[in-house]
């Protein structure tokens, strides 16, 4: 006979296999719409890749055949990609991350029609419009950027369609993991994606990352290479480190792309500003001016001053031929300029890869150097560049490291990161991000009533 003690034991653990199970159970529900989204993500991914992948080879098929169609081209285009944005989703223009940042800084009792203002199904179709316009166009626009707001969008959407009754995860988890899976499936690299979900969009969130966020960047990720292979973006470059006196001149590549990609972000946020201030007509003249600027120098360059850049990073990265014209760099960051403050929509990681690449290129090109060490220039450029735009060392060393599969020179890149943020950092204490994001946050904060706007100044104040 059982005593009472003993009985009471049993009684207990009965109860707590029962709760463990319970658990698991709810786990499995609350995480079965975070699985089916994250294909969806992955599908979406590919989709929007090809997309933009056609809308440039048929720009460059047309320029190849004559020069001047830039000039109808690229006019059309850019408005039709400002215009679409304009009209039906104006937050979903350009990269689409200081979005998702103003999306989780937004106060939880009124943040969420302020956040379908931001992610939504709208903006999915508006995003992939307007960039696509812009790759007609010839702008040096690419597609991580707003695959991140896409993919969040898709979460937040799944997230608000779920009915009460469903466990849920909760809305910002939600966001943060579309995001992280979002990049994940744009440059194929799912620990980029945790990375930057820890780095750039967490915050005060990541002790909740770790189960959502895995498990949505793998889906995603095994989703997008289920249909493209297990490819890498820039894969196998063979890289030479070797020397001090390479590393000096690996330090010269950091120093240049990190004063470059700092007041490339600072240039583009103040355009932005300055277009704000204007009336609508002004607007439309100055953006008219501006690509006409465009489509100039596009007209008396070369292929290599358009489009996201992958095309020029292949051939620097694979081929015998490493030259960069002198006239590239600059006009590429030109119309970089011209193409990310359009108005329309078009991300600028994979740009500023290639910015940083070329001038990777060209200095080594300058102290005549071997292939293999032209090669890791421009690695080193691809760092140095993308984190004094986005301050974001940890991610971008990342990226550039799964997209090459160099792992045997992560040290570089991890210096050439941390160089080019301190650099960066000296510049502007800020990136184009986060400005943004403020700026975002603060215009849907001005919707509130006045009651609730009370409530908000303590959200600017964490945001400043």
């Amino acid at each position: 006979m059982e005593t009472a003690n003993e009985k009471k034991t049993n009684e207990l653990k009965v109860k707590e296999v029962t709760k463990k199970r319970f658990e698991s159970t709810a786990f499995i529900f609350q995480n079965i719409p975070l699985w089916i989204a994250s294909c969806v993500i992955g599908l979406l991914a590919v989709l929007y890749a090809e997309i933009l992948h056609f809308g440039e080879s048929t720009f460059l098929k047309i320029y190849a055949q004559n020069k001047a169609w830039v000039f109808v081209l690229a006019p059309v285009f850019f408005f039709l990609s400002y215009i679409s944005v304009q009209k039906y989703a104006k937050y979903s223009n350009a990269s689409g991350i200081p979005q998702v940042i103003a999306s989780l800084s937004l106060p939880k009792k009124k943040s969420k029609k302020l956040i379908d203002q931001l992610l939504s199904v709208r903006i999915i179709f508006i995003k992939i419009l307007s960039s696509f316009f812009m790759s007609l166009g010839g702008g040096v626009v690419g597609r991580e950027g707003p695959t991140i707001q896409i993919a969040a969008s898709v979460l937040h959407v799944v997230n608000r369609t779920i009915p009460d009754s469903w466990p849920k995860i909760s809305q910002k988890l939600m966001i943060i993991t579309g995001g992280a899976a979002g990049l994940a499936a744009a440059f194929n690299t799912p620990l980029g994606g945790i990375v930057f979900a820890i780095e750039e969009l967490s915050k005060n969130h990541i002790k909740y990352l770790r189960t959502t966020v895995f498990s949505a960047v793998i889906i995603a990720g095994f989703t997008a290479q289920t249909i493209l292979g297990p490819y890498l973006v820039f894969g196998f470059p063979k890289v030479d480190p070797d020397g001090w006196q390479f590393f000096l001149i690996l330090l010269l590549v950091t120093l240049v792309c990190g004063v470059f990609g700092a007041y490339f972000g600072k240039i583009a946020f103040n355009v932005n500003k300055f277009k704000k201030k204007l009336s609508k007509k002004k607007q439309f003249i100055f953006g008219f001016i501006a690509v006409m600027a465009f489509a100039t120098v596009v007209f008396y360059t070369d292929k290599d001053s358009v489009g996201a850049g992958n095309l020029l990073l292949d051939r620097l990265l694979f081929e015998a031929d490493k030259k960069v014209e002198w006239y590239t760099i600059p006009a590429r960051l030109f119309n970089g300029i011209i193409s990310f403050t359009n108005g329309g929509a078009g991300g600028i990681f994979a740009p500023a890869l290639s910015f940083g690449g070329s001038i990777g290129a060209f200095i080594g090109d300058l102290f005549t150097l071997k292939s293999r060490q032209i090669n890791m220039l421009v690695l080193i450029g691809m760092v140095a560049f993308l984190t004094a735009f986005t301050r974001s060392p940890f991610t971008c060393a990342i990226l550039v490291l799964e997209m090459t599969d160099r792992h045997s020179v992560i040290f570089y890149m991890l210096v050439a990161a941390w160089g080019a943020n301190l650099i960066a950092n000296r510049i502007d204490q800020k990136s184009f991000y986060e400005k943004t994001a403020e700026l975002i946050t603060k215009d849907l904060l001005s919707q509130l009533d006045p009651r609730d706007k009370n409530k908000s100044k303590k959200v600017e104040e964490n945001l400043v």
